[in-house]
């Protein structure tokens, strides 16, 4: 991970894929980096020995590979992060699609402000996955999520997740992830990272697959996730091993 200055050259973005058995979705995520306008970017993939097909689609796409033993998200962030060569690291789940200007924008406002530390796009919801019923109330569900985020950019805790966009100088002052949280690792590094600077939302969008909450519904799974948070707050830690989401399906 270089420490350069971006407004003295062209900088590149290090793009880290934690995965574990995503043929189903890393594919969609890969085309839409191939189409960015920005190209100076790198592509690592950190898998966890898939057993699907998942890493002949990384090197389809020319990505480096680092092969890492199953363990949580916060393990594979760290292979990841470890092995960038870029000025930004942007830490982006398997099952997101980006809108082909996002790179150039996130350069872009990075060089502009010298106080920003993290990016994120506007994320909106796939229709894959959601049942045609439900779409009406995953649909308010992401506009809250959407308007939590931009608020929590303003306290000490951002709720940031999924595909974000960090600064490299700014991620070395803040440290790895916590490889003892198995879920909500984001509620224990972000508060860190926003020690050293301003947190923003783009216009440029991400679509993100809603499988989870569609196969454990929106209350259960806000449940779930509620339960971290608080273990985090009182003993700083928490261990949950999710089951595999494929399209429409869980996978034991």
């Amino acid at each position: 991970m270089r420490n350069a200055k971006l407004n003295n050259r062209k900088p590149r973005i290090s793009v880290v894929v934690p995965t574990y058995n995503e043929v189903d979705y890393v594919g969609d995520l890969l085309k839409s980096i191939s189409k960015q306008t920005y190209k100076d970017y790198e592509i690592i993939g950190v898998d966890s020995y898939s057993n699907d097909g998942t890493v002949k689609i990384f090197k389809k796409y020319g990505s480096k590979i680092v092969m890492a033993k199953k363990k949580n998200v916060a393990s594979a962030y760290n292979h990841g992060i470890k092995a960038a060569k870029g000025d930004i690291i942007a830490l982006i789940d398997a099952d997101y699609v980006l809108s082909k200007k996002l790179f150039e924008h996130v350069v872009r406002e990075f060089e502009k402000n010298d106080r920003l530390v993290c990016i994120e796009p506007t994320i909106k919801i796939r229709n894959k996955d959601i049942p045609r019923d439900y779409k009406s109330r995953f649909i308010a569900f992401n506009k809250l999520i959407v308007y939590l985020k931009k608020i929590s950019y303003h306290t000490s805790t951002p709720f940031a997740y999924g595909c974000v966009f960090i600064r490299g100088s700014a991620m070395k002052k803040a440290g790895l992830f916590n490889e003892n949280i198995y879920v909500d690792e984001n509620w224990e590094f972000y508060p860190r990272l926003k020690k050293f600077g301003e947190f923003k939302m783009l216009r440029d969008t991400a679509q993100v697959s809603y499988r989870r909450l569609a196969a454990n519904g929106i209350i259960k799974s806000c449940i779930l996730y509620l339960r971290p948070s608080i273990s985090i707050a009182l003993k700083g830690s928490f261990k949950y091993d999710f089951k595999a989401i494929r399209r429409g399906r869980v996978i034991d």
